[in-house]
């Protein structure tokens, strides 16, 4: 489904980053700042070779293996489970 999803994601990356560059500048984000956050979402949701191909499906592996051993990750599951009682 992750795989499905980004690769969603990834079809209207172009318009994703737009929307982002555009609220960004509606609050104090100096012009610069805001094109470069943009930039950075559209690069992050670039296909990493064809849909469905062993390439994509390494990348995206990659991104929920490092999200399963990251610290921020465990650190914000530990923060819903004190606050809201969630069990991940």
């Amino acid at each position: 489904m992750l795989e499905t999803a980004f690769a969603c994601a990834s079809d209207y990356a172009d318009e994703l980053s737009a929307l982002i560059e555009a609220a960004l500048l509606s609050s104090q984000c100096s012009p610069s700042e805001a094109r470069a956050i943009a930039e950075g979402v559209r690069s992050r949701l670039r296909m990493r070779g064809p849909r469905g191909s062993r390439e994509q499906q390494l990348f995206i592996k990659g991104l929920v293996h490092t999200a399963l051993n990251s610290w921020e990750t465990s650190s914000y599951d530990l923060l819903q489970k004190s606050m809201n009682g969630y069990q991940m």
